[in-house]
């Protein structure tokens, strides 16, 4: 009888030993998920906050170009003869860098130079240099522009003008409506970036 309690005691001890130290190997193992959970929702939450911020910024930006844009007349002209051999801009650039491309695309990285009328000028709040965004109604199409010259001075209209060094260029460009908004200005939220 004593072989059996001493041999029934070593069971018992045998699968509570067995049984605390699965529990414990239980517990480190949930332990780790539990940092591991803990690690990615720390990081999703400084993803979120990151998110939350671009997207604040971005709607700031909207914000700045729905309450800012006022509507011109976009116009294409061909650099000619007369221009002479190597005209400049009132800011001194060159002319025959002044280009779009047709089917109203730019190549990355690439800006229109443009002139303004004065009423243009004032509505936008724009000096010399400054970057102008054109944007179609339904801002399908959107083309930055640089204020390099200023048109006729008796021009009354808000009238953006561009010069292309190629005339089959200026007659695909053509003649249309646009919004324009001057980011360049100290107010603009794209001046903080």
């Amino acid at each position: 009888m004593t072989m059996r309690n001493l041999t029934m005691a070593l069971l018992v001890t045998f699968v509570l030993g067995t049984s605390v130290g699965l529990h414990r190997y239980e517990n480190a193992r949930n332990a780790a998920v539990v940092r591991q959970l803990s690690d990615q929702l720390q990081q999703t939450k400084s993803e979120l906050v990151d998110a939350t911020v671009r997207l604040s910024a971005a709607n700031q930006k909207l914000a700045f170009l729905d309450s800012s844009k006022a509507r011109v007349q976009v116009t294409a002209y061909a650099l000619t003869g007369d221009f002479g051999p190597d005209p400049v801009f009132s800011n001194s650039a060159p002319v025959r860098s002044a280009y779009a491309v047709p089917k109203h695309t730019l190549p990355t990285g690439k800006v229109l130079n443009v002139a303004l009328s004065p009423t243009a000028e004032r509505k936008l709040h724009a000096n010399l240099n400054d970057t102008i965004v054109l944007m179609s109604r339904n801002r399908t199409r959107k083309h930055l522009a640089r204020f390099v010259d200023r048109t006729a001075q008796t021009e009354t209209r808000p009238v953006v003008d561009v010069l292309f060094a190629d005339a089959h260029q200026a007659r695909i460009w053509g003649r249309r409506s646009f919004y324009a908004v001057d980011i360049s200005r100290p107010d603009s939220p794209f001046q903080q970036q």
